[in-house]
């Protein structure tokens, strides 16, 4: 699982284990992180945990002041162990006490034949070919390519042909992106040898020779 720690001032004031399901911050005695600073709004934000999926998505309530994690003021937020989440001039430090499970295991694609291009998924060395006009990535058992997550929808991302063009788009904006080279993107022509990130998956665009 994973915890909050309180500081004000560089002192530890206290410690917040994270459930499943809503963590309450606020001023108000009832929230389980209670904070009582006039800085701070009544009902302030929350800390949704899945523990499916072993992640924790902070999300602000409309407060006042506002809620930054890392010095950057979010409404949303997937929340990565270290994090620094500042409420008023509290600091509430993200802490996972247990390494998450290793990602599932991809499906064994079949090896690409023929002139139909393919991705490399670069952690587990899997060839996924490209046959289709529109290949989907997402969370559902019904899309092309899966990719686990609560942050991913079904039908999250594709791959299209047009004609002789390759192009990858984003379809659900959420929390998560897709990134062409390192660089976020909603839409791009891919080129033999380009990487790919779909929601923290990386793979290789490759063209038959």
């Amino acid at each position: 699982m994973a915890k909050i720690v309180i500081r004000y001032q560089n002192q530890i004031l206290g410690e917040a284990q994270l459930r499943p399901g809503f963590n309450t911050i606020g001023r108000l005695p009832a929230h389980p992180i209670c904070i009582e600073n006039l800085g701070i709004s009544r009902n302030h934000a929350f800390i949704l945990g899945d523990i499916e999926q072993k992640i924790f998505i902070l999300e602000d309530l409309q407060s006042l002041n506002g809620t930054y994690v890392n010095k950057k003021r979010v409404h949303k937020c997937l929340l990565k162990s270290n994090d620094v989440i500042t409420i008023g001039q509290h600091a509430l430090e993200y802490l996972e006490e247990i390494q998450r499970p290793q990602a599932v295991p991809a499906p064994a694609y079949p090896e690409p034949k023929g002139r139909e291009p393919w991705l490399e998924n670069l952690d587990t060395g899997a060839s996924v070919p490209l046959p289709k006009e529109t290949t989907y990535f997402g969370n559902s058992s019904s899309d092309d390519i899966h990719i686990p997550g609560l942050m991913i929808g079904k039908q999250f991302a594709s791959i299209d042909r047009k004609g002789t063009v390759w192009v990858i788009n984003l379809l659900v904006k959420r929390f998560s992106a897709i990134k062409l080279n390192g660089e976020e993107v909603n839409s791009a022509r891919l080129k033999s040898g380009d990487e790919i990130e779909v929601g923290g998956v990386k793979f290789r665009f490759l063209l038959p020779d």
